[in-house]
């Protein structure tokens, strides 16, 4: 099983900090992603691979 990484994103644009992400396809990744958006963006990745980005609710 793949460990994808969650990059919270701060309000300038850069890297907080992360979460390891278990999934098995990006699908699962992004899905268990959506529950860290909360106050910031949430970049995916997969080693050198960005999954996706979601946006903290305006």
């Amino acid at each position: 099983m793949p460990i994808y990484r969650a990059y919270l994103i701060d309000k300038d644009d850069r890297v907080d900090s992360f979460r390891p992400v278990e999934a098995d396809d990006d699908e699962e990744a992004l899905e268990a992603a959506r529950r860290l958006v909360d106050g910031h963006d949430v970049e995916v990745w997969l080693l050198d691979r960005m999954v996706g980005r979601m946006s903290k609710p305006v």
